[in-house]
């Protein structure tokens, strides 16, 4: 179903996809510009770090065997009252091959400007097919992969026959969806709310271990601040906004691209979130034993982050990410703050303090 911030359609599939994978995606890039209202759309960020997928099989001579892996593995264990030993049996002498995806995930932006949310983020897979071994192991000597693993494309330990790995074909993309992060982010905060709003009205019996007596009082009462939690998501926008960074012209869609959910549990609550992952692409260092510093040298090695991010404040939304800069390095920065030791610009002093008077972070 199609989702109320998702603008992906045949149409934008298809030009995606009948894109060439160039260096710089120079013309995917062109596709965009040209062929699509998302004129001066731009790249941003590349993740690499997913692992092959089952996608199709072939015979020993290389002839086509079946196009959907999956489907072929279902209906085979269909076929054989769901033993993937049967299976194995069945085809253990075919010489069946594998044909695998290697995925990476770009991102890709389109920036309306105004405010800070106000963009579509484009995610497509770049895939390259190759080959390099059998679907099934030649024996059972070293077990053999259960259903689930099979239905992954798991050897589940088995060995298999390993053939000499060679691409197939050219890399293609696919799109993989389509965002339009001002309605997701609108979406995703009034569904915050009424969770919210839901929970806090949950009943409790609190008993007083002292005299056993006991009240009834909602989670809202037992909470301190409970009716000013907002979705993390739309903090991470608003602060940006009123800081330094957002009042440098920094755009957030340029420095941060986002991975984001829609997920209703079995009771039908629904939740919607992101984790925002950096763009920048030099190799930066975590700040580490910044404890044995004090707060003067600590400020200056966030300083110099900052200037190698190239965005000012930029630590305290790392500070959020919370690999490169610790929540406890921010907090020493507030105190310090707040002692008179260090001087903050005033925007960045107010949403460093709301930051300490309730925390969040991804």
């Amino acid at each position: 179903m199609r989702k109320e911030y998702d603008l992906q359609t045949d149409v934008l599939s298809t030009i995606v996809a009948t894109t060439p994978v160039t260096k710089s995606h120079a013309q995917l890039l062109a596709a965009f510009a040209t062929r699509t209202d998302y004129r001066g759309t731009r790249y941003v960020k590349t993740r690499d770090e997913f692992g092959e997928q089952p996608a199709r099989i072939l015979g020993a001579d290389g002839s086509a065997v079946a196009a959907d892996y999956h489907a072929w593995i279902d209906a085979q264990l269909a076929a054989h009252g769901g033993s993937a030993r049967e299976v194995w049996r069945a085809h253990k002498d075919a010489g069946y091959l594998l044909v695998e995806i290697q995925p990476v995930l770009h991102y890709f932006v389109h920036d309306r400007d105004g405010d800070q949310d106000n963009f579509t983020q484009f995610a497509v897979w770049e895939e390259q097919a190759f080959v390099e071994r059998e679907v099934f192991p030649r024996d059972d000597r070293w077990g053999l992969p259960d259903a689930d693993e099979l239905r992954r494309g798991s050897t589940g330990g088995a060995l298999v026959e390993q053939v000499a790995r060679r691409t197939l074909g050219t890399p293609s993309y696919r799109l993989n969806e389509a965002i339009d992060m001002q309605r997701f982010a609108a979406l995703a905060g009034a569904v915050f709310a009424d969770r919210q709003r839901a929970d806090g009205d949950r009943r409790l019996i609190e008993t007083d271990t002292d005299t056993g007596e006991t009240r009834i009082v909602s989670v809202r009462e037992l909470t301190p601040g409970y009716d000013r939690q907002r979705w993390r998501g739309r903090r991470f926008f608003d602060d940006w906004s009123a800081s330094s960074a957002g009042r440098a012209g920094e755009r957030i869609c340029t420095r941060w691209a986002f991975n984001t959910s829609d997920y209703t549990d079995p009771q039908g609550r629904r939740y919607l979130d992101f984790v925002p992952g950096w763009t920048h692409t030099r190799k930066i260092a975590a700040l580490k034993n910044t404890h044995k510093l004090d707060v003067y040298s600590l400020y200056g090695k966030l300083t110099q982050f900052d200037e190698r991010i190239g965005t000012p404040f930029a630590w305290y939304f790392y500070g959020l990410h919370g690999n490169l800069v610790k929540s406890g390095q921010m907090e020493r920065v507030l105190e310090a703050a707040e002692d008179g030791l260090i001087v903050l610009p005033e925007h960045d002093y107010r949403v460093l303090r709301q930051w300490g008077d309730n925390p969040y972070g991804f």
